[in-house]
């Protein structure tokens, strides 16, 4: 891959990416917010910084805009880059460090959730197909 910069960000009209984004943008302020609960539950100590649906969630959106290093995916992330999310502080090697740390699991249940989510989304359309057939 070679683009691995955060200033080429398509805009909310760039056609099916646009739209992707935004899908994808409201799923994940949703999934921060059941984290947000999650974190605030479990056992006490030093708080995650980068919160792991943040973490993929980036990583989807540096795929989805082409980013081609997991250096671009911290500067997304460092530079708040993406929508209205904060910037993370932290090097590029903590990236490095968390995804290497944490495994293909946290990925997998963010396309399970958006997954979910998506086919509620679309079962309008769905149902609608199935009225015209």
């Amino acid at each position: 891959m070679k683009n691995d910069t955060v200033c080429c960000e398509r805009s909310a009209s760039g056609g099916v990416h646009g739209q992707i984004e935004s899908f994808l943008q409201t799923v994940i302020e949703g999934l921060i917010r059941c984290d947000d609960q999650d974190a605030m539950t479990k056992q006490p100590g030093h708080p995650v910084s980068l919160p792991s649906v943040s973490l993929w969630m980036a990583v989807l959106v540096g795929v989805l805009r082409g980013l081609g290093s997991i250096r671009a995916i911290w500067r997304l992330l460092a530079a708040g880059g993406w929508w209205k999310h904060p910037c993370y502080d932290g090097g590029d090697q903590a990236v490095y460090k968390r995804l290497e740390q944490e495994g293909w699991k946290p990925l997998a249940q963010v396309f399970e959730r958006v997954s979910l989510l998506l086919a509620q989304w679309l079962q309008p359309a769905v149902h609608r197909e199935e009225e015209r057939a």
